[in-house]
């Protein structure tokens, strides 16, 4: 019989628990598949992992790890990820049933026809604000242009993979990962599932658009070459701003010129920090990777018992 972890990272999700559970339970097929439940606490504040707790009581399928601080999603995928090796076939996905439980079928139905990876996408974007819209929209579309690992627009996090495809995740030296944009890297036989938005009926999102900005600037920083759009901008920006100047020279402009030189001098001071930002952003971000620190730490875990 084949083992099936159901992956879950929770931040502050108390409320959400024991209604995941059972809205998951009835679409594992535990007549072909071990099953388990893999919750990783990501540092919650509330009774998250009490409840876990708890629910372990009732049934002893349901493990946990809970992490010493929040370390963020993509962090707690990877603890979940790395105790799940002598599994399978991993799902991922959220304790706010965002996610629907009835893929799950649907998933293991193409898991068995031997697809690697089943993924799953949003069919349109309602319920998301329309600055949300816009700024997802616009990711999409530069991460796709500037990277050779393409994202399908609306793709989500809530998936099954194989155990192979868990290896060759586990095996990418990332520290700061962009999961998405590494299972697109990696390959491997895929099916799409789509589903209608799902409204949180539990709960609050932990996203922000703070959260949303680093998470894209991260995926773009990782997989595609877009930040050298910035020194090409800046040089020709330079270079129109020259044949401007030229242009006002040489026809003589009366009275422009203090105003000339009060407007480009700023112009440039402002071209020039833009530049470096971004020059000490890929730094820092190689500084990070090089440093390789531990992305988490566990607090306790389920799993030694």
């Amino acid at each position: 019989m084949k083992k099936l972890t159901i992956l879950v990272p929770a931040f502050n999700e108390e409320g959400c628990i024991n209604p995941f559970y059972e809205a998951v339970e009835p679409f594992l097929d535990n007549g072909k598949y071990e099953s388990r439940y893999l919750f990783i606490d990501d540092g919650s504040k509330d009774n998250t992992l009490n409840e876990i707790k708890e629910l372990r009581k009732k049934d002893n399928r349901v493990h946990y790890i809970s992490l010493s601080r929040n370390s963020g999603k993509e962090a707690a995928l990877e603890a979940g990820l790395k105790a799940s090796l002598d599994q399978d076939a991993v799902i991922m996905m959220d304790a706010d049933l965002q996610h629907p439980p009835y893929l799950i079928k649907d998933m293991l139905e193409k898991y068995s026809e031997g697809y690697k990876i089943v993924y799953t996408r949003q069919r349109n974007r309602k319920g998301d604000s329309f600055l949300k819209k816009v700024t997802a929209r616009m990711f999409y579309s530069v991460f796709n242009k500037y990277s050779d690992v393409p994202l399908e627009q609306s793709s989500k996090d809530y998936m099954l993979i194989d155990k192979d495809v868990v290896k060759a995740f586990l095996d990418m030296p990332d520290r700061y990962r962009f999961t998405r944009g590494i299972f697109s890297y990696v390959g491997f036989k895929k099916y799409c599932l789509e589903f209608d938005f799902v409204q949180r009926e539990i709960g609050k999102t932990k996203w922000n658009l703070k959260k949303l900005y680093k998470y894209g600037i991260n995926g773009l920083n990782q997989f595609s070459n877009v930040f050298l759009l910035v020194p090409k901008m800046v040089a020709w920006l330079s270079f129109l701003t020259s044949i401007a100047s030229i242009f006002l020279f040489c026809f003589n402009v009366i009275g422009l010129e203090s105003f000339l030189i009060m407007l480009i001098v700023p112009f440039f001071f402002m071209l020039t920090n833009i530049v470096l930002y971004w020059m000490m952003f890929v730094l820092y971000s190689t500084r990070r990777e090089a440093m390789r620190r531990p992305i988490y730490f566990v607090g306790e875990t389920s799993l030694d018992e």
